[in-house]
C-alpha cells in the first residue's frame, strides 16, 4: 500500500496546486494591467484634457466678457441693467470654469499662470469699474496672451502624458509577454514531471502487460517507486512468478493425463486411431494391429490414414458392404469371419478420432434372433392355420351336436320317456353353443392377429345396437340380482362401423361386468357424443383389477385368477379380442380399474367424416 505523500493522486493534487499558483499570478498581473491602464487612461482624461477643456471655455467666457462690456457702454441707460446682470452670470461662469481648469492642471506653471489670470481679470474689472478705457484694453491683452500661453501648456503636458502613457503600456505588454512565457515553461515543466513520474511508469507497465498476454512470461518487470505505479508492477512481478508457477504445473498435468490417456488406451479392448487435421495418423494403439496383424507394420504414427483404410479394405470379407469411412461409422466384415464396428468423431482441432470394437457375438446374437424371430414367425403361422382347420373341423361336428339337441330338448319327434334325458339334452345343447363360441372367438382373434378380419362398414346408429345389447343381458342382470343404469341413449348416436361387430364388443363387456359384479351391485351404460366423436361406457361394481391384473387380462387366454379353484369361468379372450374388435373400428378403448373399486371402460369411436377403416386388418 502507498503512503499519501508519495502516491499518484498526491502528485496530481501538487501539479494542480502549482498550476493554480501560475494561474493566479497570471490573472494578478493581467487585472494590475488593466487597472494601471484605466488608471492612465483616467489620469490623462481628467487631467490635461479637461484642463485644456476648461481653459478654453474660460477663454471664451473672457470673450464674451469682453463683448458684453462693449455692450454695455454702446447700449442706451436702459438697456445696461439687464446687461450688467449678464456680465455678473458671466463672471461667476468664466470664476468656475478657470477653478476647474486649475484643478485639473497637473503642471505647476499651469497653475501659476491660472493664478496670474485671475489676477489680470481682478484688475480687469476694477478698471470696468473705474471705467479706464485706456487700461481695461491693455488688460484685454495681457489676459488673451495669458490664456493662449496656457492653453498650449496645457497641450504640451498632455502630449507628454500620452507618451508617459503608451511607454507604461508597452512596459506592460513585455511584463505580460514574460509573465505568459514564464507560465508555459512552468506548465511544461509540471507536465514533464508527471510524465516522468506517472505516464512513463503507466507504458512502461502497460507494455509489459501486453508482452506476457503474448506469452512472454520471461519479460523483465522494472522496479517501480513508492506510488500506485509501483505497488502495480510490484503487483505483476508477484503476477508472472504465480503464472510460471501455473503453467509449470499445468505442462506436467498435462503430461501426466497425456501419459495416463497413452497407457488407457493401449490398454484398451477397443481399437484407437487418433488423425491429425493433415491426415496423419498421430496415435494407433496395439489392440488396432491385433484386429489386422498382416498390416500392423502400416498403422503406425506418422503413416497416411488415407493408406491405412485402404489397407484395412484388403482385410475385408469378400463382396462385404461398407467402406470405412471418418465422417461416421461402419460396420466391416473380415476375411477371417469377425465382424469390426468403426466409429469416428471430429476433434476441435479438425482431426478425426476412430475407435474399433469387435462386435462379432453381437453379430452371432443377432442372427440367432433373426432366425428366432423367423421360426416364431413360422409357428405363428402355423398355429393361425391349425386355429384356422381346427375351427373349421369342430364346427361341424358341433353344429351337428347342436341340431340334434335343439331337437331333443325341444321333443319334436315326441316326448321322451325319462325328464332326466331331457336335461342332459339341455346341458349337452349349452355346452355345445359355449363350446361354438369359444372356437367363433379363437378364429376371430386368430383372424385379427393375422390381419384377415373384415369389416362390413355401414352407417349405425349406436343408440340401436347398444339397446339390443341391453335386451340380450337384461335375463342375466336379473338373475344376478344387479342394479342396471342407462344414460345417454335419448339421442342418435351415428357413426359408421360394422353391426355385428360393435355387438360383440358390447355383449363382452356386459358380460364381463355382469360375470364379476357381486350380488347387489350396478351395472351402468353410458353414451354420448364429443369433439372427439361418439363415446360409450360401461362401468361395474365389481371386483376390479390392479394395473397387473390388466396387462395379464389384456393377453390372449389371459386368466387374472388362474387357480385350478377360480371362482370366474372363462377362455381369456373376450377382452383380448374386445380390443381388437376396437382398433379395427379405428377406435380406442380405455379401461379405468382398481381393486375393489369397479371397472369403467371407455370406448371413443371417431366421428363419421374423420373415418379411414382398412378393409383388412
Amino acid at each position: 500500500m502507498t503512503s499519501g505523500k508519495y502516491s499518484i493522486g498526491t502528485k496530481i493534487f501538487g501539479a494542480f496546486i502549482a498550476m493554480s499558483v501560475i494561474i493566479a499570478i497570471l490573472g494578478a498581473a493581467a487585472y494590475g494591467v488593466l487597472s494601471s491602464a484605466g488608471t492612465m487612461a483616467a489620469t490623462t482624461f481628467d487631467g490635461p484634457l479637461m484642463a485644456v477643456h476648461y481653459a478654453g471655455a474660460a477663454q471664451s467666457d473672457f470673450i464674451s466678457l469682453q463683448m458684453a462690456q462693449l455692450r454695455f457702454e454702446n447700449a442706451p441707460a436702459g438697456e445696461r441693467p439687464a446687461i450688467a446682470a449678464e456680465i455678473n452670470n458671466l463672471s461667476a461662469t468664466f470664476n468656475d470654469d478657470l477653478a476647474v481648469a486649475e484643478q485639473r492642471s497637473l503642471a505647476p506653471e499651469e497653475r501659476r499662470l491660472i493664478r496670474q489670470i485671475n489676477a489680470l481679470v481682478g484688475a480687469w474689472r476694477d478698471a470696468r469699474n473705474h471705467g479706464d478705457a485706456r487700461q481695461l484694453e491693455r488688460l484685454d491683452t495681457q489676459v488673451d496672451d495669458k490664456f493662449d500661453l496656457l492653453i498650449e501648456l496645457n497641450t504640451d503636458n498632455s502630449f507628454i502624458m500620452r507618451r508617459q502613457t503608451l511607454g507604461a503600456i508597452d512596459n506592460y505588454k513585455y511584463d505580460t509577454v514574460g509573465a505568459i512565457g514564464l507560465a508555459l515553461l512552468l506548465a511544461g515543466g509540471i507536465t514533464l514531471f508527471l510524465r516522468r513520474r506517472i505516464i512513463s511508469p503507466l507504458a512502461a507497465a502497460a507494455s509489459v502487460a501486453d508482452r506476457i498476454a503474448r506469452g512472454e512470461l520471461q519479460t523483465p518487470i522494472p522496479h517501480g517507486g513508492d506510488d500506485e505505479t509501483g505497488a502495480l508492477l510490484k503487483s505483476m512481478m508477484v503476477m508472472q512468478v504465480n503464472i510460471r508457477q501455473m503453467m509449470t504445473r499445468e505442462t506436467e498435468l498435462r503430461r501426466s493425463a497425456e501419459n495416463r490417456l497413452a497407457d488407457a488406451l493401449e490398454t484398451s479392448r477397443e481399437g484407437v486411431i487418433l488423425v491429425s487435421p493433415d491426415g496423419k495418423i498421430v496415435l494407433a494403439n496395439s489392440t488396432l494391429r491385433d484386429f489386422f496383424p498382416q498390416i500392423a507394420p502400416a498403422l503406425v504414427t506418422g503413416a497416411s490414414f488415407r493408406d491405412a483404410i485402404a489397407l484395412i479394405q484388403t482385410q475385408l470379407a469378400p463382396g462385404a458392404e461398407g467402406a470405412p469411412d471418418v465422417s461416421g461409422h461402419a460396420e466391416l466384415e473380415l476375411a477371417d469371419g469377425h465382424w469390426i464396428r468403426m466409429t469416428a468423431s471430429a476433434t476441435s482441432e479438425g482431426g478425426s478420432i476412430i475407435f474399433l470394437s469387435d462386435f462379432t457375438m453381437i453379430k452371432d446374437r443377432e442372427e440367432s434372433l433373426r432366425r428366432a424371430s423367423r421360426e416364431a414367425e413360422a409357428a405363428n403361422a402355423a398355429k393361425t392355420r391349425f386355429l384356422a382347420n381346427m375351427s373349421h373341423e369342430l364346427r361341424t361336428p358341433l353344429n351337428a351336436i347342436i341340431g340334434f339337441s335343439e331337437i331333443i330338448h325341444g321333443q319334436l319327434f315326441g316326448e321322451i320317456g325319462n325328464s332326466r334325458y331331457l336335461d342332459y339334452s339341455g346341458d349337452v345343447l349349452r355346452s355345445g353353443r359355449h363350446l361354438l363360441e369359444v372356437i367363433n372367438s379363437v378364429l376371430d382373434l386368430s383372424k385379427s392377429e393375422a390381419g384377415k378380419m373384415v369389416l362390413d362398414l355401414k352407417p349405425v346408429n349406436m343408440r340401436e345396437v347398444l339397446k339390443d345389447c341391453i335386451t340380450m343381458v337384461r335375463e342375466q342382470l336379473a338373475e344376478a340380482e344387479l342394479s342396471f343404469v342407462v344414460a345417454g341413449l335419448e339421442q342418435d348416436l351415428c357413426l359408421a362401423g360394422d353391426p355385428a361387430k360393435l355387438r360383440q364388443i358390447f355383449l363382452n363387456l356386459l358380460s364381463n361386468a355382469i360375470k364379476f359384479t357381486e350380488r347387489g351391485g350396478t351395472v351402468s351404460v353410458g353414451a354420448g357424443i364429443g369433439p372427439a366423436g361418439v363415446s360409450v361406457t360401461i362401468g361395474d361394481t365389481g371386483i376390479g383389477m390392479s394395473p397387473e391384473d390388466l396387462d395379464i387380462a389384456l393377453q390372449p387366454f389371459g386368466q387374472v385368477d388362474n387357480r385350478l379353484e377360480r371362482r370366474y369361468e372363462g377362455t381369456g379372450l373376450g377382452l383380448p379380442l374386445t380390443r381388437a374388435l376396437v382398433e379395427l373400428h379405428g377406435a380406442t378403448m380405455v379401461i379405468d380399474s382398481a381393486r375393489g373399486q369397479g371397472t369403467r371402460v371407455t370406448i371413443t369411436f371417431p366421428k363419421a367424416d374423420d373415418l379411414e377403416f382398412a378393409v383388412a386388418i
